[in-house]
């Protein structure tokens, strides 16, 4: 899971999540997400390609599939253990 920098007081303020070489992971702010009818802790993909901006939605995975990932990361934690030592 991505984990964001720690929330500000200002919650208008963009925080990055990550940066990978021409691509930004940044946090939508809860306001505009409240807004624009999407969930919080939707995260937005900026691309710099082909002279210009690429951009997509992340979306939180629902409470359904966290649940489904926490009982595999459970039943397989050895194998999870295993392959973080080894580094992926």
């Amino acid at each position: 899971m991505i984990k964001t920098a720690k929330k500000h007081k200002d919650n208008n303020e963009v925080r990055t999540v990550n940066v990978i070489r021409n691509t930004w992971i940044l946090e939508m702010p809860d306001e505009i997400c409240d807004f624009e009818g999407m969930t919080r802790g939707t995260l937005v993909s900026l691309t710099i390609k082909d002279h210009g901006i690429q951009a997509s939605f992340i979306r939180p995975p629902s409470a359904k599939l966290q649940d489904i990932s926490k009982k595999l990361k459970s039943k397989n934690h050895e194998l999870y253990e295993e392959l973080k030592r080894l580094g992926d």
